[in-house]
Formats: C-alpha cells, structure tokens, sequence
C-alpha cells in the first residue's frame, strides 16, 4: 500500500516534468533527451506552437521562415556556444515586399501571429549579395508580427548599401511589439537596426543594451513611424548612430562615438543624456520640435547641435571642443547649455551659407532639407518628402 501510495506521488511529481519536454525540441544531436530535428526549418515547421527549439552549436546553411509562435534559442554544448545560420549554397530565395515597397529576402524571416522569440543565434550574410536588386535582411519581423531579439549576432549583411542586421515593421491596423536587446550588430552597409510603422504608429519597440557598429556609410539604428525607446546602446562607426524619423521616440543614455552624424531628428523626438564624442555633427536637427537635454557633445568636428533653422528645445547640454556649438540657430532661441572648448559658440541663421560649405565637404548629403533622402529600409529610393 505505501509502496504505492509513494509511485503515485512520485508520478505527480515527475508529470510537469514530462510535459515541459514535451513542448521542448532540439536542432542537432546536443539534446539526447529531446527530439531532434536535422535542420532548424524541419523543426521549427513541425513542433506545435508555443514550443522552444534549442540549436546545437554548429553551421546551419538555410533560410529560415517562422509561421508560429515559439522560441527559437541557440545553447551551449561541449565549451562551444555558437550557433550560426549562414546563406545556403543556392542563395536565398522567396523574397517579400516590405511595407515600403522594396523587396527582400530574410536570412530568418517571422511571420507569425504570435509571439517569436530569438536568443542566442549568430546570423551571418556572408555571400547574400545581389548587388541591391533585392535587399538583405539577417532577421525581419514582418507587418503583424511581434516577440524579442536578443543576445544575437548579426554581420555581414553587405548588399552595395542593403543590408540590414535585424528589421521590424508593422502596417497591419493592430499594434504589435518588437524587443531588441543586448544583440551584437556590425560589418552591415545599410542599417543595423531598422524599425517602422505605417502612420499613425504600430509598432512599439524596444533597442535597449546594443552594440552597433555598421560601415562607414550605413546606418545605426533607423526609426520611422514607431513608439518606443533607443537607451543605452553602443553605436559607432557608421554615417549616422541614429536616424530619426519617429516623433515619439525616445533616445536616451546611449553611447555615440565616431559617426559622421552622432543623431539626426527629421521629425522632433526627444534625446535626453547621451554620450556623443567624436562625431562631425553631434545632433542634427531636420524638422521642428525637438527637446535636446542634458547630452554630453565631445569633439564636433563641425557642429555640437545644428539647428537648420528649425526651433527646438535645446537646453542643459554640455559641450566640449566643438568647431561651432550651436548652428543656424533660429531667432528668439532661449536655452542655456554649457561651453567650453568650442571655437565659436552660436551661429545665427543668417550663417547658414557658411556653415553649409564644410559640412557639405565633409558629407555631400549634410544640407538641412536633403537629410530625408537619405535612403533607410523605411525611405528605400532616398525620395521621401
């Protein structure tokens, strides 16, 4: 009777344990517990929805399209922790039209209803080069879909100036809600990261704890239409850390070094305590209705903040070893911000000639009104208005 009495408890015991297998799957043979799957599309096409799919270390040549909610995450095995999805020897196929308009092809494409989480995964697109007749894209959430990127490598994606490491949209009429932390961007030569909504706003996004680092040309984080935070993230070494063309977006607390623009803000937004050192133009201002508060701007090679005539709430910022502090700053300007270093420390809009001479000699594209031709995943023919 006791003997059981104990088997029964033990069952109970033991039966969450069983069901938590049962919603857990492997890609490879690192799981012997698990059932497996050869490839990450066999299995993320056959578990039921809701499941997590471990990825044993390894080289996975496939493209990968998610139709369900799960999560997909990469584990360690034998002191290795690498996963890594590269193009497959055909190239990659089955491309799709963004809500933008241009067409693409996703080394791992979501398109689920639900939520899709992604962890721990290394995305290379080494060899996905089609010379921009369709662009390339490591990871992309499609309209309508929504979950988390994080702990991810992203490289590679180089496409003669579309190639994108990690890319959400939404133009469906209900929200949806993207996470991208703590991800790994770089050696990108359009945007590393590219977020957009239809208006009004649909998609929410979070880009929080990122390195960035794209080429020369490209793009750190670009926003167009969306609500949401850019905080705390590394962005270095492209034309822009930020390109801007979301108003309710915030960019707050991020690192910003080396970039031709540090941030550039079509649309107003709000940019609040960052670092932006080593950077031509630290803020540029594209279109009225910007808060700038309380950022640190060392080293403008050109301008700290450039107003391009555009009013703005400036204020509380320190700036240090500047060319100029404030550029084209319209009339009636009232802010106080903290000098020292900077060759001339305000510039009226009647400098705007002036200013323009250098700046465009450093970069063709710098003049106030041809910031929005600038080609994004979100502006594809460099033409938006």
């Amino acid at each position: 009777m006791r003997t059981s009495l104990w088997l029964a408890t033990l069952t109970l015991l033991l039966a969450p344990l069983a069901l938590a297998d049962d919603n857990n799957y492997a890609v490879g043979t690192c799981k012997p517990k698990l059932k497996s799957f050869p490839t990450i599309q066999t299995a993320v096409s056959t578990v039921p929805p809701n499941s997590t799919v471990s990825v044993c270390p390894g080289v996975y040549p496939e493209q990968v399209t998610i139709s369900q909610p799960l999560n997909l995450q990469g584990v360690a095995d034998s002191n290795s922790d690498q996963s890594v999805i590269t193009i497959p020897s055909g190239g990659l196929t089955s491309p799709l039209t963004s809500i933008f308009g241009e067409s693409v092809t996703a080394q791992v494409l979501v398109q689920a209803s639900g939520t899709v989480n992604i962890s721990n995964l290394t995305v290379d697109g080494t060899g996905g080069d089609t010379a921009c007749t369709t662009w390339l894209a490591g990871i992309f959430y499609a309209s309508g879909s929504s979950g988390s990127v994080s702990r991810v490598r992203t490289s590679n994606q180089i496409d003669a100036g579309c190639g994108v490491g990690i890319w959400a949209e939404n133009a469906g009429p209900a929200n949806t809600s993207v996470n991208i932390v703590g991800n790994s961007v770089h050696d990108v030569d359009g945007t590393g990261i590219s977020l957009a909504s239809v208006s009004p706003a649909t998609l929410n996004a979070s880009t929080r704890d990122n390195f960035v680092s794209p080429n020369s040309a490209a793009i750190g984080i670009a926003a167009a239409s969306i609500n949401g935070d850019i905080t705390d993230n590394d962005l270095s070494n492209g034309i822009a850390g930020v390109f801007d063309l979301a108003p309710a977006v915030r960019v707050v607390a991020n690192n910003i070094s080396t970039n031709e623009f540090g941030l550039l803000l079509l649309g107003g937004g709000t940019v609040q305590a960052n670092d932006i050192t080593n950077s031509g133009v630290g803020v540029a201002l594209g279109g009225p209705g910007a808060v700038v508060q309380s950022n640190h701007i060392t080293l403008s090679m050109q301008a700290a903040i450039e107003f391009s005539c555009n009013p703005a709430t400036v204020s509380h910022n320190t700036i240090n070893d500047a060319l100029v502090g404030l550029g084209d700053v319209p009339l009636g300007f009232t802010g106080s911000n903290n000098f020292a270093n900077t060759g001339t420390v305000s510039t009226g809009c009647a400098a705007a000639a002036a200013m323009l001479g250098p700046m465009q000699a450093a970069a063709p594209l710098a003049a106030p009104n041809s910031y929005r031709q600038w080609r994004t995943p979100a502006n594809p023919s460099g033409l938006r208005p």
